[in-house]
């Protein structure tokens, strides 16, 4: 540990913040794109969740890469770096940025970029995040970028965790209204939420999008089961993310990311074919990515 501080004392550090509807990642790096530490926080990092637990949930964080390095309690990185969801709308990022002490040298983009550029490297390509919501982001060759989706839970998301919750719990009040049948995830989710109408209400004014994404993981287990709701749902999500990937410029690499995307991927890889590449890098690499070679991305 001393050999580690000895060697860091000095170096321009970057944090980077990775954060969506579930959960906080962070990072430390050097100015040469080294790992120096990482750390996870399992509360959302969501503008559209909370702007002040947001700040809450990242300075756990770097709390947390504070231990991992030895530094002392008063430590803050010389640059710190966010891909955080929900930071489009004008008066979230205000009040959050408002928050944030200037010595900080804050950076703010969408987890969406973050995520684009660690997957493709900062090359021409283009990134289909799915999790607890769902974005597409591409970046082409003349060194444009774009996105398509991204709108938030509950008009938009499609395809994501949240989405996939929801459209449960609407199968399941179909059910109780008669016009769905009785199924293995039909009985999954009544267990879960209950059946009395005050259990129901419950989840069906859920407006918490990382709340409904907790039902996506019995959606997956249910169609490796051969259930015909679950097997339903998850190709009503895979063809609503390939209608994203069609907004994209043609031709462009795919990197399929987030929770629900890796479950989905051989799924997408039927209609993508060889399109479809391995991620080189994670929202947090895309986030040093954007610091060291793409500064005018983060406006």
């Amino acid at each position: 540990m001393t050999a580690m501080i000895n060697r860091i004392v000095g170096m321009t550090v970057i944090m980077a913040v990775d954060g969506g509807g579930s959960r906080c990642r962070v990072a430390a790096f050097d100015t040469g794109g080294e790992v120096l530490a990482r750390a996870t926080v399992d509360e959302h990092a969501s503008l559209s969740l909370g702007v002040q637990d947001t700040w809450v949930h990242i300075q756990a964080g770097l709390s947390a890469l504070r231990r991992t390095l030895g530094f002392a309690p008063t430590w803050i990185p010389d640059r710190l770096v966010m891909g955080l969801a929900g930071s489009l709308q004008e008066g979230r990022r205000a009040e959050f940025l408002s928050l944030i002490p200037a010595r900080f040298s804050p950076v703010l983009v969408t987890d969406g970029l973050a995520q684009l550029m660690g997957a493709t490297g900062g090359k021409p390509g283009i990134c289909l995040a799915i999790g607890t919501g769902s974005v597409l982001h591409w970046l082409d060759a003349e060194g444009n970028t774009g996105m398509a989706g991204g709108w938030g839970f509950p008009v938009g998301d499609e395809g994501s965790g949240a989405w996939l919750g929801m459209q449960l719990i609407r199968h399941y009040l179909w059910h109780r209204d008669g016009k769905v049948k009785q199924g293995s995830l039909i009985n999954a989710v009544e267990q879960r939420i209950g059946s009395s109408v005050s259990a129901i209400q419950q989840w069906s004014t859920q407006s918490q999008s990382s709340v409904l994404a907790q039902l996506a993981p019995m959606i997956f287990e249910h169609a490796s089961q051969g259930d015909e709701l679950a097997l339903s749902l998850l190709e009503e999500a895979a063809a609503v993310a390939l209608e994203l990937v069609a907004l994209a410029p043609a031709g462009l690499p795919v990197c399929i990311v987030g929770g629900i995307g890796e479950q989905l991927k051989s799924e997408l890889t039927r209609s993508l074919g060889t399109r479809v590449q391995r991620a080189e890098g994670d929202a947090l690499h895309g986030l040093w990515q954007l610091y060291a070679h793409h500064p005018q991305l983060c406006g």
